[in-house]
């Protein structure tokens, strides 16, 4: 018997407006149940408890906290919002709530933690899992057209703000001051974890972990495209979303930002492996003037002299993926995770034309995890 049912579609974050308070109420309670189910299973990669309490990497906690962190991350704010009167547990929503900054490596210290054995800290997820549950299935909801509060989102006959009154009847669409914001914001929280989570075990020792159905690699590859630089003209740009975006988001997402841009020109393709490799082939990581402080000191402190998943294997290179190390694919978008300057389209005494300026993609950039990489997306 296959002990993994298939994988259903994973759903997109939805719209925060809608006219049918039930219908959405069911949407968000598929997202919720679809990402807590979706962040689980990436955990069941790990071969053994001994895995969630050794670091993949220094930097970082082991994954142990990551299990149990986007737990926390509901009770704590659902408590602030006064969604939830009392903790479920007052040492696991304390332990687990802050993580660390990757650039400050001087604030984890083991002696520190006293980390809860695995099975405790899925009794706690599916305790949290109950009780955000049940808010989905109770909060109240209604639509505009139901005589509810306008897009202020100000409960009638209540006060303002998160902590209201929850007998009020609070109305579509979902914003900053409604009582269902602090669900979806832990839910997009947990999705911003599959990505971070999914990197820290790609870090991992092979031996603890092994393949799943759910995370089944690419395998398609070839050699490295072409690439070039294409002009973009001068414009205006804008950036920031509305208040009433219909769309969540994080704070640092909405105001706004104007300027006005001189023409430039920018990479038709995202840099692939192959094109890294010029830099990395030509003592790029060396080379101090392509680096600035803060990237000099990570490099130091790494002693990086290639892309965190690149292995040598003799003269040649593989890659380390999720569950896995494979053959270099040189057609793939590098993903250096080196906080260097933006001087790539210069390396040695002088301009390098055959190294122009690039677009470096900071982290996987997937619509889910089983989308197949490529570099054939524009800049």
């Amino acid at each position: 018997m296959n002990r993994f049912p298939p994988v259903s579609p994973f759903p997109r974050t939805p719209r925060l407006s809608g006219d049918d308070p039930e219908a959405k109420r069911r949407e968000i309670r598929a997202y919720f149940h679809a990402t807590f189910d979706r962040y689980e299973r990436l955990f069941e990669v790990l071969t053994c408890d001994e895995a969630y309490f050794r670091k993949p990497i220094s930097l970082r906690h082991p994954l142990i906290f990551y299990l149990g962190h986007t737990a926390t991350f509901f009770i704590n704010k659902l408590l602030l919002a006064r969604l939830v009167q009392e903790r479920l547990n007052p040492r696991f929503e304390s332990m687990f709530a802050v993580g660390v900054d990757e650039m400050s490596w001087d604030d984890l210290s083991e002696t520190n933690y006293d980390w809860p054995a695995v099975a405790e800290v899925r009794a706690y997820r599916d305790r949290v899992r109950a009780v955000v549950g049940q808010l989905i299935d109770t909060l109240p909801l209604t639509s505009h057209s139901q005589g509810s509060p306008k897009n202020d989102l100000t409960p009638s006959g209540g006060r303002s703000g998160l902590g209201a009154d929850l007998g009020a009847q609070y109305s579509l669409p979902i914003g900053w001051e409604h009582p269902w914001w602090p669900i979806v914001m832990g839910i997009e929280h947990e999705r911003i974890h599959l990505e971070t989570s999914s990197v820290l075990i790609r870090q991992h020792d092979l031996k603890y972990v092994r393949p799943h159905p759910d995370w089944v690699p690419c395998r398609l590859s070839g050699p490295a495209p072409g690439n070039e630089l294409v002009p973009i003209p001068a414009g205006a740009v804008r950036l920031g979303k509305e208040h009433d975006d219909a769309y969540y988001g994080w704070d640092n997402e909405y105001g706004r930002h104007e300027a006005d841009i001189p023409a430039f020109l920018a990479a038709r393709h995202l840099v692939s492996n192959g094109e890294f490799l010029e830099f990395v082939a030509d003592g790029g990581y060396a080379t101090d003037a392509w680096w600035d402080e803060e990237g000099r000191a990570w490099r130091d402190y790494a002693r990086a002299d290639h892309p965190t998943f690149w292995l040598r294997d003799g003269d040649r290179w593989k890659l380390r993926l999720m569950l896995e190390e494979v053959a270099m694919a040189w057609d793939w978008p590098v993903i250096p995770r080196v906080p260097c300057s933006t001087s790539l389209a210069m390396s040695g005494s002088g301009p390098r034309p055959h190294l122009p300026l690039r677009r470096l993609p900071g982290a996987p950039l997937y619509d889910d995890f089983t989308t197949p990489p490529s570099t054939s997306a524009t800049t």
